[in-house]
């Protein structure tokens, strides 16, 4: 799937709608070289929900929230 897009005066590029749809996320890794920019779209662990059953999303992020707590400098 190839689209002309352009980029604003600030730098922003706008990618079509039914692109941003279709990848159903706003994070992106972005590759460049001297010769191409490549966005690949990082998929959130929302999307994940369902396709592995015994996923816990509640669990996951209180267990992250645990541990950044942990690791915070004002809790040492």
């Amino acid at each position: 799937m190839a689209e002309i897009i352009f980029m604003d005066k600030n730098g922003r590029l706008i990618i079509p709608g039914r692109i941003r749809k279709h990848y159903q996320t706003r994070k992106f890794i972005l590759e460049a070289d001297e010769n191409r920019i490549q966005l690949i779209p990082v998929k959130s662990l929302g999307s994940l929900f369902g396709t592995i059953p015994e996923l816990n999303l509640a669990k996951i992020y209180q267990e992250h929230e645990e541990e950044n707590e942990d690791e915070s400098p004002s809790s040492h």
